[in-house]
């Protein structure tokens, strides 16, 4: 799970610093350089140090993320957590005997230094730091599955080179287009919409061409990792891939929008000098939603890259019964299975499964009137006082039931001290999401302090949505001691409850930042929670 959400956070982290280096060489300096003297070295001087300093807090969260993966992937070597001591002469064979290891020590130090680079002034620092950043590409390209394909590798890992530097060259410099479009809107200077307007025209074209590429070498890498069309849907790496594609959907939206209605107009308003109205600000606005699911779209990248792809043998995807099984809804079964006859077996029991199964049901009835809960307080005001009042008193059993039932080794037969279940990957993860229930029950006791359209939780609540959806896209169970078989089963189920979430929390997000309707948003993101809950109340399957 942590290996899964910071592999997105280093996809991030390299595309958006590389975005700010092509965007400062190829759009920044040349339109400045187009202005006279005097108006090209005002908007240098207030603008280069925003482009530094994002560029700069890009590569650092990118080198950080892969040093910090690398304690979290010796961890899960050895089966444990983070949290526990360190193995330094692990973690020093990890890095020198293998590839993979030195390939992610290249790539950290290398954005480490061009945060150093880019963040004290030197000549050429733009044209280094894009140096660095070309070569972090490279060895995250050589780290990824393509680089592990057995036949036709290098091509694979070349398209994959080119997808990344495709995504810098539109998300990565569509970030900074933001940033100085906002700073020029506060700004005093007359001349800030027209600048805008020239910065558009120089990185339309850009886009452009990388949206194609990227169109490109995307259905190339499916056609190579997913071998068959059935295997989007059977398969977590395909249902991630779904979810990827989903929020691209998002993307593509603004970005037409920008490109067919926003960009004639600022060129238009550029060769007639004309007052820009509320264009500017409708053009931040669609900005704001194209970079918001750029992000989420990368970091999902970044996620897939984590996750095994299906195999030709038919591994890592469901089989018929697999299908068939999850096809077939059936009630919450009512019997608590006793967690002594399974707990310390070598191998997971029928028991143990049923016990999982049951965990998972009833958690799903808890979500689904927690969903029905907001979506009454958010869609109707009849309903609006009794779903405010509800939902946080509805958690605390909840936060209680996933502490105790998820992990009965711990709080029910305390066979395991908490030290010893912090070495324990899953049980962290389960517990870590009951304490985030609870922190949900404190909130949402404070939420009446809130103005009415930020209930329930104000921006909190996507925040954590969104979050635990994207750990959840990379929360694998294949250390359980369970068949491939039936880990995938379970791995796919986990990318569902993902996919549900994070498109919650996208969509209350958005409502927030008022970037798509609220008459439409209102009712989707609740409806999202709703979703999730029946799935697993009804569908959730380990026994098949």
């Amino acid at each position: 799970m942590e290996h899964s959400l910071l592999h997105g956070l280093q996809l991030c982290g390299l595309i958006f610093a590389l975005g700010g280096a092509f965007f400062r060489l190829l759009v920044f300096a040349p339109v400045a350089r187009a202005l006279s003297p005097a108006e090209g070295r005002s908007l240098s001087d207030e603008l280069d140090p925003i482009l530094r300093r994002w560029a700069v807090r890009a590569a650092l969260a990118g080198g950080l993320a892969a040093a910090i993966d690398i304690f979290v992937q010796v961890a899960e070597i050895q089966g444990k957590t983070v949290y526990g001591p360190v193995d330094f002469p692990m973690v020093w064979r990890y890095l020198t005997l293998t590839t993979v290891g030195r390939l992610a020590t290249a790539r950290m130090l290398l954005l480490l230094v061009m945060a150093a680079i880019l963040g004290w002034s030197m000549p050429g620092q733009w044209q280094i730091g894009t140096l660095l950043g070309i070569a972090a590409a490279v060895a995250a390209s050589l780290v990824s599955h393509a680089g592990a394909l057995p036949t036709a590798g290098n091509t694979a890992v070349i398209i994959q080179f080119l997808h990344i530097i495709a995504a810098a060259l539109w998300i990565g410099m569509l970030a900074n287009v933001f940033f100085l479009t906002r700073t020029l809107r506060a700004s005093a200077n007359p001349d800030s919409s027209f600048f805008v307007a020239a910065i558009v025209g120089r990185f339309s074209p850009f886009a452009l061409v990388t949206a194609g590429v990227i169109a490109a070498s995307g259905i190339y890498s499916a056609w190579r990792f997913l071998l068959s069309p059935t295997a989007v849907f059977i398969s977590p790496y395909g249902l991630t891939l779904l979810v990827k594609l989903s929020l691209l959907t998002l993307v593509l939206y603004p970005a037409f929008a920008n490109w067919r209605v926003i960009r004639p107009a600022l060129l238009e308003l550029k060769a007639s000098r004309s007052e820009p109205s509320a264009l500017i600000s409708r053009f931040s606005r669609l900005l704001e939603l194209e970079l918001t699911a750029g992000i989420l779209v990368i970091t999902v990248a970044g996620i897939l890259g984590a996750i095994s792809p299906p195999g030709a043998d038919g591994s890592s995807r469901l089989t018929e019964r697999q299908v068939h099984a999850l096809l077939s809804p059936s009630l919450p079964p009512p019997k608590f299975i006793d967690p002594k006859q399974f707990v310390g077996a070598l191998d997971r029991t029928e028991e143990d499964l049923r016990y999982s199964e049951f965990s998972h049901h009833w958690s799903g009835v808890f979500v689904g009137f927690l969903g029905l809960c907001w979506l009454g307080q958010s869609a109707s005001t009849r309903t609006r006082p009794f779903s405010a009042k509800a939902w946080p008193l509805l958690l605390i059993p909840f936060g209680f039931f996933i502490m105790a039932i998820a992990d009965p080794e711990v709080w029910i037969l305390r066979t395991l001290s908490f030290s010893e279940a912090l070495q324990d990957p899953q049980i962290l993860e389960h517990q870590l999401g009951a304490l985030l229930v609870f922190v949900l029950v404190f909130l949402g006791f404070r939420d009446a302090r809130r103005s009415q359209d930020q209930r329930p939780l104000g921006y909190a609540l996507p925040i954590l949505m969104i979050a635990g959806s994207l750990m959840l896209l990379g929360h694998a169970h294949s250390n359980l001691g369970t068949s491939e078989e039936l880990g995938t089963m379970i791995n796919v189920q986990h990318a569902i409850f993902g996919a549900f979430g994070l498109m919650a929390g996208t969509l209350r997000w958005l409502q927030l930042r008022k970037l798509l309707p609220s008459w439409l948003t209102r009712v989707l993101w609740p409806s999202c929670v709703v979703g999730l809950g029946i799935f697993m109340a009804f569908f959730y399957r380990e026994i098949y």
